[in-house]
């Protein structure tokens, strides 16, 4: 093999470092394609994780720490990771979770404390590098390697940005074009060794460990949950795999780009699917049903590479990158089953499938414990794009305990379909964000793909709809209600809904149950559209009231601004639309998950000049 001018420094440099906790490859005959060669060899429990407690402190009866344990040793430095590690006064043998965080995030002590009074102890590393505790400067410190997202966030950092392909450079652990030479290796390894960190606690019970992240923290619990030590993981909106997979019609669509010639190497040692073929642990995978992280299809075509049937899907609706109540309680079930050993019943996945007669599609969805259920929602939609796509909800009906409903067929796109089944938890309990009676189980995704895709065809069908949403007939069936405040929808993509003309006004119709209450309404425009070239923008709109009463508010186009006080111009290529109400004397925004808040807003139609 011919050696580079630029590849010599690195392989004379690797030789140098004997104490590294991974051996350099110095040739690309020794790079391994999956998951297994990739990290048969290591051991993540050989080196000493050489602890230090910057600060201890305990807060309503929980026990916080601020620590900064080892990692490993790359290049000849060794690479020091700060966390918070909390567990309940008094712990004996608890089972205990690692959180990984998410991009642009950092370790959180609510996380900690929140899972400490349910009895756990949990480790939430700081990958990221961002300060966590106020006033205290040591942190994490990657040493002579740098999977972070650049100075923004890491001090430390070496390059401008995070570090997505396998191409090697100075501050890479392999000289040569390597799965570990990307952001993603390093990140699970701090994961795997965050697990090595709870089994040496006294608190701990080391045969009752899980691991949960969320969004990119979901990718690194896809990746560490081949790790034999885990008895249950907890992927949130992300784990989701293909990253390098367009959507079916969708050219480019994936991030293959980001890889050039090597997209295949990084999809067989990097990307969730690879890992989950080898994970024997229960899966719970929590989204949203528009995330752009967690791409909708690919959710499923994941927990079909499990080499077993125990896990489930949850997916919030109409949101992206933010979860429900409903959705969020499952995490404490999943632990409470499979890490404390509780009796907790969860029902099985919903079997949906669909069936082709002519130009309708006949979609069937068998629940478990059918008598037990609150509500089964059935959605569709023809849009090819899973980040931006508006989720139609069907009619169905039931009978001995299936339930069906007939669904539009379109040519040459495609048709994916699938149910919520809800289930009430017998009283309200607090989840991480929010509070609910009920959690939701989602079916898995019956798919119609036919041999052409044309995502241009979407809306050739569309119609004028002089009413957006009329709440007291349809209620918050085409709205997100997340764990945060407002009501968000997509349904401004419904492509049976053509887009209102430039000069329409839109009429909101809202009912003010006192005084001193902002009215926001916000938009998205050209996020993750299909076809749109021009840049992601927000605009927003207020209104002050100052009394009770019913209101008729008027919306034109140009009412709403962004940042720069530039106006919107016109209605087209809206993503996402929400709605929120804050609350100027209490200081905080009324949440819709509260039924009584659902009557203050009644009807949104449309105007025309």
């Amino acid at each position: 093999m011919k050696i580079s001018a630029f590849l010599l420094p690195l392989l004379l440099t690797c030789g140098l470092n004997a104490a590294d906790s991974v051996v350099p490859y110095t040739t690309e005959a020794e790079v391994p394609d999956n998951v297994v060669d990739l990290w048969k060899d290591v051991d993540f429990q050989k080196d000493d994780l050489e602890t230090e407690v910057i600060k201890e402190w305990t807060e309503d009866g929980v026990v916080c720490r601020y620590v900064i344990y080892t990692v490993g040793t790359f290049k000849g430095e060794k690479s020091r990771m700060a966390a918070f590690y909390t567990f309940p006064e008094g712990a004996k043998n608890a089972p205990a979770i690692v959180w990984a965080h998410g991009g642009g995030q950092r370790a959180d002590l609510e996380h900690g404390k929140y899972v400490a009074k349910h009895g756990y102890a949990m480790i939430d590393y700081n990958w990221g590098g961002r300060e966590i505790v106020e006033g205290i400067e040591k942190n994490t410190d990657w040493g002579a390697v740098d999977p972070s997202q650049g100075p923004q966030f890491y001090p430390g950092a070496k390059r401008k940005g995070t570090k997505l392909n396998l191409l090697p450079d100075e501050h890479t652990i392999d000289p040569v074009l390597s799965p570990r030479n990307g952001n993603w290796y390093l990140l699970a390894y701090a994961g795997r060794r965050a697990i090595t960190f709870l089994e040496q606690q006294p608190e701990i019970d080391p045969e009752k460990i899980g691991f949960t992240g969320f969004s990119m923290g979901g990718n690194i619990t896809s990746y560490v949950s081949i790790d034999p030590r885990l008895k249950a993981v907890v992927p949130m909106v992300g784990g989701a795999g293909f990253i390098t997979t367009d959507s079916p019609g969708l050219p480019d669509s994936g991030m293959g780009r980001a890889y050039r010639d090597h997209a295949g190497l990084f999809a067989s040692t990097m990307e969730s699917q690879s890992y989950y073929a080898h994970t024997t642990c229960p899966v719970l995978l929590l989204s949203a049903s528009d995330d752009f992280h967690s791409r909708f299809e690919f959710i499923y075509q994941c927990m079909d590479a499990l080499p077993h049937d125990n896990w489930r899907v949850s997916q919030t609706m109409h949101l992206s990158h933010n979860l429900g109540p409903e959705t969020w309680i499952l995490m404490n079930h999943w632990f409470d089953k499979y890490l404390k050993g509780e009796d907790v019943e969860i029902p099985k996945t919903a079997e949906a499938k669909l069936e082709v007669d002519g130009t309708t599609a006949i979609f069937t969805a068998t629940p478990d414990r059918a008598d037990e259920l609150t509500s089964l929602d059935v959605y569709y939609s023809h849009d090819p794009n899973p980040k931006s796509r508006f989720w139609i909800s069907a009619e169905s009906e039931e009978r001995d305990g299936v339930w069906t409903a007939s669904l539009p067929v379109r040519e040459e796109l495609p048709l994916y379909a699938f149910a919520n089944c809800t289930y009430p938890l017998g009283d309200k309990f607090e989840a991480f964000q929010g509070h609910t009676s009920e959690f939701a189980i989602t079916s898995n995704e019956a798919v119609l793909l036919p041999g052409t895709i044309k995502a241009e065809r979407l809306f050739e069908n569309a119609k004028p709809a002089p009413v957006f949403t009329d709440f007291p007939k349809d209620g918050l069936r085409d709205w997100g209600t997340g764990s945060r405040s407002g009501i968000h929808t997509y349904k401004f993509r419904d492509p049976r809904a053509a887009t209102p003309k430039p000069n329409a006004v839109m009429k909101v119709s809202v009912n003010v149950p006192r005084g001193r209450l902002s009215y926001r309404f916000r938009i998205g425009k050209n996020k993750y559209i299909t076809g749109s070239k021009d840049p992601q923008a927000n605009y927003s709109k207020s209104f002050e009231m100052k009394e009770p009463g019913t209101r008729h508010l008027l919306l034109k186009a140009s009412d709403f601004i962004d940042r720069e006080k530039n106006e919107m111009a016109d209605w087209s290529n809206i993503s996402t639309f929400s709605f929120e109400i804050y609350d100027g004397e209490a200081k905080e925004s009324l949440y819709f998950t509260d039924p009584a808040n659902i009557t203050t807003i009644s009807k949104i139609e449309w105007m025309t000049k």
